[in-house]
């Protein structure tokens, strides 16, 4: 049982979103970092950035943003991730760029006593697709104790996904959350072909998953919690921009599970907290605080401009 504020770490892609008109800061585990500390939990990120404007704006975001950003690694080298951003269908298409630092997260020693604080990890496959980053990712969510929440964000971008990417991030989870267009790839490399209910049934019980949450977007969520299915919609909202949406949902779930409540009550949350987002031109705004649970300031907040 907590007795304050859980420590949630998320780990992989530090990047920055680049539409025809704008450029926003972004990557699935840096929104994931910025929800769950709107949430008032203590969120540490881990991943890596370039010695370059990009990479020195970024930190500072995120630090305004209540993000601790100690565990942010500065390449030399290796520029800060760069994702185009095509807007003009039903759902935003990404072109990433490849060999950028978060390519590149080394290994710390300082990790391992990290891992042993955390009450949850999020990690997801896209921040997988290099032998550096994705040894340090699962070698990081191995050394997590027990008691740790460990969360799988299945986010299949492009070609970086693989059968043993996914193999082995599911025999270290404890919650999946995926998307729709998530099943059929994950179909192909783990068979079946039963309907999409039976087929996350099976995976539960397959990878012996606490809970598995498939997200539905406007049409709210689906979850598969021990025995129990359920289904809960979402109320309707006039959408602004749908990136970063996923990531709030992840992140009020997780953190919601952790304050000890019900699965019908995290997803419910959940679906609140993407409702938000995608109210909002920019994929990490901070939540209102009607979404917070706990009450952490982080000392090294800083305030934003």
């Amino acid at each position: 049982m907590l007795t304050g504020p859980p420590v949630i770490i998320s780990i992989g892609e530090l990047l920055w979103d680049q539409f025809p008109d704008s450029a926003h800061l972004g990557g699935a585990p840096s929104n994931f970092a910025v929800h769950t500390a709107s949430l008032g939990a203590r969120s540490i990120l881990v991943s890596r950035v370039g010695q370059d404007k990009y990479g020195n704006r970024a930190v500072e975001i995120l630090g305004e943003k209540g993000v601790d950003t100690a565990f942010i690694q500065r390449d030399p080298v290796l520029t800060t991730g760069l994702v185009n951003v095509d807007l003009s269908g039903d759902e935003p298409e990404y072109e990433i760029l490849g060999q950028v630092a978060w390519d590149d997260i080394a290994w710390e020693d300082r990790f391992s006593s990290l891992m042993e604080s955390a009450d949850a990890v999020c990690f997801g496959t896209l921040s997988q697709r290099s032998d550096t980053s994705r040894t340090t990712i699962l070698r990081a969510v191995h050394n997590a104790k027990d008691s740790c929440l460990k969360v799988l964000d299945l986010n299949f971008r492009q070609d970086y996904h693989s059968l043993e990417v996914v193999q082995n991030s599911l025999q270290l989870a404890d919650v999946v959350k995926l998307s729709g267009p998530e099943i059929p790839i994950l179909r192909r490399y783990l068979g079946g072909g039963q309907d999409d209910g039976q087929f996350l049934k099976n995976l539960r019980s397959r990878y012996s998953l606490d809970c598995v949450v498939l997200s539905l977007g406007e049409r709210g969520c689906r979850v598969f919690d021990g025995g129990d299915e359920f289904t809960v919609k979402a109320v309707s909202r006039d959408v602004v921009n749908t990136v970063g949406a996923g990531d709030a949902f992840t992140a009020a779930f997780v953190t919601h599970r952790l304050a000890g409540n019900d699965a019908e009550t995290c997803a419910k949350k959940a679906n609140q907290a993407g409702g938000y987002v995608v109210t909002c031109e920019d994929g990490m705004p901070i939540l209102p605080t009607t979404h917070r649970i706990f009450a952490f300031n982080p000392p090294y907040r800083k305030e934003a401009n």
